[in-house]
């Protein structure tokens, strides 16, 4: 799940610009497929990624902002704020099982580009909105990740409800 909240500005009667921040989190457990502890027990981990988002953004509306169906396509850039952390039992070279965590944290840059339609109902809107953001984050070579880079891409399906001022 993704929240979020942005701060439109009309640029005329079929664009507006945008400044937001929103944050996504979420947590995947794993278990090694070919190896058990001693006891016969699952090796297992957790993967944690969290992101915040901070965006630019520029909307084009095709049929204007007073239209009864607002249709909109747009993009911008993101300041990504991000933190990985892997937590649980790990197996070393010569078979030991660990216990350990490892973190990576960083910023990234990256487009979004975004489309959506919403529907005036007196001083609110109502829509939907696809949004696609492309980033790559650098892991530290000093805490045994298996890669060196996390991947920050991938679409938002946001509901929208918008206040107008």
């Amino acid at each position: 799940v993704t929240f979020a909240g942005e701060w439109l500005v009309a640029l005329g009667s079929a664009a507006e610009a945008g400044l937001g921040l929103g944050i996504y989190s979420d947590s995947v457990d794993s278990v090694y497929r070919d190896l058990v502890n001693e006891d016969f027990t699952e090796i297992e981990q957790e993967f944690k990624l969290r992101i915040v988002p901070f965006t630019a953004t520029f909307r084009f509306l095709p049929l204007g902002r007073n239209a009864a169906v607002q249709p909109y396509i747009g993009g911008g850039i993101g300041l990504f704020r991000w933190r990985y952390t892997e937590t649980g039992e790990s197996v070393d070279f010569d078979s030991t099982i660990f216990r350990d965590t490892y973190v990576g944290e960083g910023w990234s840059t990256g487009p979004v580009i975004l489309g959506g339609v919403r529907i005036p109902v007196g001083s609110w809107d109502i829509g939907g909105e696809i949004r696609y953001q492309d980033a790559e984050g650098e892991l530290p070579s000093d805490q045994g990740f298996s890669g060196s880079k996390i991947d920050l891409k991938g679409f938002n399906y946001l509901m929208t409800v918008n206040i107008r001022f």
